[in-house]
């Protein structure tokens, strides 16, 4: 039972972590500090996160193409 455990606990603290590259967060940031009127702590947080899903979604659907 301990070596289940502890298996279970070394693959989820070996799991990477998907981020967004740097450029985004930081170009996300500077977005949020940009809205007028100012963003309180928890609203810029939310701008920010909704900025990188925007950012981050996965690719748009391909497109068929017509011979």
């Amino acid at each position: 039972m301990k070596l289940v455990l502890i298996t279970c606990l070394v693959l989820f603290i070996a799991t990477p972590v998907v981020a967004a590259p740097q450029w985004v967060e930081d170009a996300c940031w500077r977005q949020a500090n940009r809205v007028l009127p100012r963003l309180d702590a928890r609203e810029r947080e939310a701008y920010i996160a909704n900025c990188i899903a925007d950012w981050t979604a996965g690719s748009p659907p391909k497109r068929h193409r017509r011979y």
